[in-house]
């Protein structure tokens, strides 16, 4: 984590220099030419407006006579170098008054012979920075010398270094600034991811009831909520797997230790034809409830790896329902439950896996038999019609119902709520994971001490229903 904090607090740092020293860089190349520029146009307009002067009242003649007029009438409070100079660069005066014969081949001194305003920069003989500007004198409308303005640049210099010294002063402070707020914000991310580091650790060790603090309602909040609620369903199917355990152990035991008992009996009693008959009858009862237990689980295990095949065939829905009635009939009879089926007139096709349907009917009627076993006037209704392009079904009891806090959990995987009877708490579940495998659903209403109501929706096999009717 140190690691982590330290590089967030260097990437923090390092956009924050690049950033200042783009826009140092950018602001000392504007202060340098305005400053620069600033004492260049000022240069420009003095010799612009003296030279424009000088050409139109100095005495007529060569450079040489018209240098007095120049010397006497240059402003006095120029402070400028004000130089006239002759064709060869020679100067001829300048404003101090002397003549220093010094020739001169600088770039704004040719400019201004070829008329126009010429400008240069660069170091005098005494290596002083200057600025040069230079405008052509005529007489009439021939060249004849040049007259020349020089400013020293040291004083605007010192000026730019000053606002370098000020703007890297700033500069300096921005960048603590960046490191200070790096530090704050590494913190403030690291915070959080530390808990989280924590909470996952302590899930890594089992403790699935942790739970992470939010500090922030950012991206990294919404991590925070996502390992919470990854936790909470975590503690729950683990809890669920535990119940779970717990309820198949007891589903297991009962009929094995049934069976054991009655083997055990049977060796004792073998010349007793009536507990042979009993013996015999109650193993195979038990039998079949472990061939359903096992059944389940090896349905629950192929849904998870996704590796059921349905094998669909065309047939009727009717037909089907009636192979249920009459797997029940008998059950139903026992148990003083009415149960009746409707179906529309005419045939209604589907095409779907026969077996893997009825499994799903089985466990739907085996559930509404438990719940409305030993109720008064005990009755179970299965119908089915056909809706636009869907075949709906329907199987309806008026048993116990199912509480609220039970219906929005029924058809979770192991989950049995708070009902005491047997099963593994698959059953639903694999019920509604085939009806989605043939591209349909299961719907289940209840209210508790009324009964309890489960809608099969799936499509319609229009072609073969055509078929049939022709």
């Amino acid at each position: 984590m140190q690691s982590i904090r330290k590089q967030l607090i260097s990437n923090y740092v390092a956009v924050a220099l690049f950033t200042v020293l783009l826009l140092e860089s950018m602001f000392m190349v504007v202060i340098t030419q305005y400053y620069l520029g600033g004492v260049e146009r000022v240069l420009v307009n003095h010799a612009e407006t003296a030279a424009n002067f000088f050409n139109r009242y100095a005495d007529a003649g060569d450079i040489y006579t018209k240098s007095n007029y120049i010397f006497e009438n240059i402003d006095i409070e120029e402070k400028a170098l004000v130089e006239v100079l002759d064709l060869n660069g020679r100067v001829v005066i300048d404003s101090t008054g002397s003549s220093t014969g010094e020739i001169v081949t600088t770039g704004d001194f040719i400019q201004a012979l070829s008329g126009r305003m010429g400008t240069w920069r660069g170091r005098s003989e005494m290596d002083e920075l200057i600025t040069a500007v230079s405008a052509p004198i005529y007489d009439d409308n021939n060249i004849v010398g040049v007259l020349r303005y020089v400013s020293s640049l040291e004083p605007t210099y010192k000026v730019i270094i000053q606002y370098m010294m000020v703007t890297a002063l700033v500069g300096v402070v921005v960048i603590c600034v960046a490191f200070v707020f790096g530090r704050a914000m590494s913190k403030r991310i690291l915070i959080p991811i530390q808990e989280l580091v924590r909470v996952t650790g302590e899930v890594a060790q089992g403790n699935y009831k942790v739970t992470a603090i939010k500090y922030h309602n950012d991206e990294i909040g919404q991590l925070v909520d996502a390992v919470n609620i990854m936790t909470k369903e975590i503690t729950r199917a683990d809890q669920a797997k535990n119940e779970f355990i717990s309820s198949i152990s007891h589903e297991l035991r009962t009929p094995l230790t049934s069976i054991k008992g009655w083997a055990e009996t049977l060796q004792d009693m073998k010349d007793d034809p009536d507990v042979t008959e009993e013996g015999l009858r109650i193993i195979g009862k038990e039998t079949d409830r472990l061939i359903i237990l096992v059944n389940d689980l090896l349905d629950f295990s192929k849904l998870q790896a996704h590796r059921i095949t349905l094998k669909k065939e065309e047939f009727s829905i009717k037909h089907l329902l009636e192979d249920i009635h009459n797997q029940f009939a008998v059950r139903c009879h026992q148990e003083k439950i009415k149960m009746t089926v409707l179906t529309d007139n005419k045939e209604s096709w589907v095409f779907a896996d026969y077996n893997r349907l009825k499994q799903v009917f089985i466990n739907i009627v085996d559930n509404a038999m438990k719940f409305t076993a030993g109720r008064p006037k005990a009755e179970i209704k299965i119908s089915s019609q056909v809706l636009d392009d869907q075949i709906v079904m329907i199987i309806e009891d008026n048993g116990s119902g199912i509480s609220p806090e039970d219906l929005k959990r029924v058809k979770e995987k192991f989950y049995k709520g708070s009902s005491n009877k047997s099963g593994t708490g698959l059953g639903l579940s694999i019920a509604s994971e085939i009806m989605e495998l043939h591209g349909g659903k299961m719907l289940i209403d209840s209210t508790q001490g009324k009964g309890t109501k489960v809608v099969l929706v799936m499509p319609y096999f229009y072609e073969l229903q055509q078929n049939y009717e022709d």
